[in-house]
């Protein structure tokens, strides 16, 4: 499953770095590493792997290579996913998740039905089922620095931050870089480098 393959491509980058003797673990070589997972990711195809167990780890991977302006000083603060509309993760978001932080900070899932219900997250997946009401959820997070992403259309040329896309059967991602400036969000070079640019 997914899940292995990254952790077996990790062990891999980081046994080639100890063979060459780059004993050193620096940020630089935990960044190369995670690059490199992502790219193996990104060559995931729906017959390897459940769609949205990919999707899932992506969005986990994704806290890793964004900086928040307002992140809570409290250490104890969770970094929040959320979910609005119809849940199409299921249980694979939950599994992602489990037991892994994010800089220290413990990772939570929130669920909301509609944009009325919704509270402040760190990243939030826009479901399909919102499609229309895509331009008034934008609107409502559009000052609280939060990560959009979705699986719709032309998300990412409307507004929204990171749109999953289908190239040849494989899950690539959009990242549309001035939505991210405007909601102050600092997106690594590396993510810039492995999605494909949209301009607006």
């Amino acid at each position: 499953m997914t899940s292995q393959r990254i952790r077996t491509a990790f062990g891999v980058v980081m046994g080639r770095s100890r063979s060459r003797r780059l004993l050193a673990i620096t940020p630089l070589s935990i960044l190369i590493a995670l690059a490199v997972m992502f790219i193996l990711q990104n060559q995931v195809t729906a017959q390897e792997a459940n769609e949205y167990e990919v999707k899932a780890a992506f969005l986990y991977n994704f806290a890793k290579f964004v900086e928040w302006p307002n992140v809570s000083p409290d250490p104890n603060a969770p970094m929040v996913i959320g979910i609005i509309g119809k849940d199409p993760f299921g249980a694979e978001i939950d599994r992602a998740v489990a037991g892994k932080t994010v800089n220290g900070r413990r990772l939570v899932i929130k669920r909301f039905a509609t944009i009325e219900s919704y509270d402040y997250c760190h990243i939030l997946f826009v479901s399909s089922s919102e499609r229309s009401n895509i331009p008034r959820i934008l609107a409502a997070v559009a000052n609280s620095s939060v990560l959009t992403v979705s699986e719709t259309e032309r998300f990412a040329q409307i507004g929204g931050i990171i749109n999953f896309t289908t190239i040849e059967n494989r899950i690539r991602f959009e990242i549309n870089q001035s939505a991210a400036q405007r909601a102050g969000l600092k997106v690594s070079s590396k993510l810039l480098s492995l999605g494909r640019a949209i301009r607006t």
